[in-house]
């Protein structure tokens, strides 16, 4: 599979890269660190007014047309830059279903705010008991509409969001993707901290009633192939963001390593550290290369459970490898947080239990391979 940019997409890597990395220097993220939002105010206007966040959805709606690897390559710079900003759950978790799932006057109500900057959008797909294909937060029949009972949890950005997308389970076990208003009488949520900070909500469905319009696709649309759809992409998503949080802290490190010098010699030249480079790299390649396979093929169209099952793998296990060598190889300057590895090491690590961790993956494709006929 060739992975070279086209021409249009190594612009949008390159303009995501400049509005990033200008907007996310060190100095900067402290500031937003210290305050309680988490939310870089100032880049996610920066990327609305360069039309990165309409850039894969819809031009009947305004968007610039683009489809899901383009949405992953936004991502990568946002891992690349540690960005606090909702790109992930505006877009993966709101907006590319909406645009892909949604009817007409959803589109229309909810996309062309995302694409001006000024609607945040997120999704619910995590339960305590159970996995995000399999939800059982129950939907009441409620006359023309439904009521939501049950709790979600880890649900990111929902502080600064107006709608969140959360998968339901009716009476007769189908399953149902409603679009609710995030201050919807009955939703209370709670905060949690995550290892990178970022804050992430416990909600709590008490009657939480919902008109048949909010149901993604219309009421009598299909919810188990559409759920599977938006895991699906939410998983190669945050691979994404690992896949560039994981090239950052390797560049860092590698230029750590080349200047600082110990014996009159810079540590990059004794063999340990080389080889533990050489590690880095190698599954720096692993994460990119197998991101980039999962999203072009979901990009077009196809089923890739393995592939998505093993960029998942790479993430998880080849970013929380990589977030240690970072620290390792940085000595003692990396818990001083007035340092930038730190940011990298905490990201990697919150990214690869999120949505499963390396061996619920081996598990998937382990199930994969014993279903594969032999011959």
């Amino acid at each position: 599979m060739d992975f070279a940019y086209s021409d249009e997409q190594q612009a949008i890597v390159d303009l995501a890269a400049q509005i990033l990395g200008e907007m996310c220097a060190p100095e900067k993220l402290r500031e937003v660190e210290s305050g309680t939002e988490w939310f870089h105010r100032d880049a996610w206007a920066e990327l609305g007014k360069a039309d990165l966040l309409g850039l894969c959805l819809p031009e009947a709606v305004g968007g610039g047309g683009y489809g899901f690897l383009e949405a992953c390559l936004l991502l990568q710079q946002v891992g690349k830059a540690v960005a606090p900003v909702p790109l992930y759950a505006t877009l993966v978790l709101g907006a590319l279903p909406i645009a892909e799932l949604g009817t007409e006057a959803q589109k229309q109500r909810w996309l062309p705010g995302v694409i001006a900057g000024d609607v945040i959008l997120t999704g619910a797909l995590n339960e305590l008991d159970s996995g995000p294909r399999d939800p059982q937060l129950q939907a009441k029949p409620d006359g023309d509409g439904w009521k939501l009972h049950g709790t979600k949890t880890t649900v990111p950005a929902f502080h600064l969001a107006q709608a969140v997308l959360v998968p339901a389970r009716a009476d007769d076990g189908a399953v149902k993707i409603f679009i609710v208003a995030t201050d919807a009488a009955g939703l209370s949520s709670e905060r949690q901290d995550t290892f990178n900070h970022e804050p992430v909500f416990h909600l709590d469905f008490d009657g939480v009633a919902v008109g048949s319009d909010d149901v993604l696709g219309g009421d009598a649309a299909g919810g188990e192939g559409a759920l599977a759809w938006i895991v699906d992409r939410a998983v190669v998503g945050l691979c994404a963001i690992a896949s560039g949080v994981s090239e950052r802290g390797m560049r860092l490190t590698a230029d750590y390593v080349t200047n600082r010098k110990q014996f009159d010699r810079p540590i990059g030249s004794f063999q340990a550290v080389g080889h533990r480079m050489a590690d880095c790299y190698i599954d720096n390649e692993a994460i990119r290369l197998t991101m980039l396979q999962a999203a072009t093929q979901l990009a077009e169209g196809k089923t890739v459970d393995a592939e998505i099952a093993v960029a998942k793998y790479w993430a998880s296990y080849g970013g929380s490898r990589v977030g240690h060598a970072d620290l390792h190889l940085h000595g003692g300057i990396s818990i001083d947080l007035d340092y930038p590895i730190h940011r990298y090491f905490l990201w990697a690590k919150h990214l690869e239990n999120t949505l499963g961790a390396a061996t619920p993956q081996l598990a998937t494709i382990g199930a994969i391979l014993a279903a594969t006929p032999v011959g």
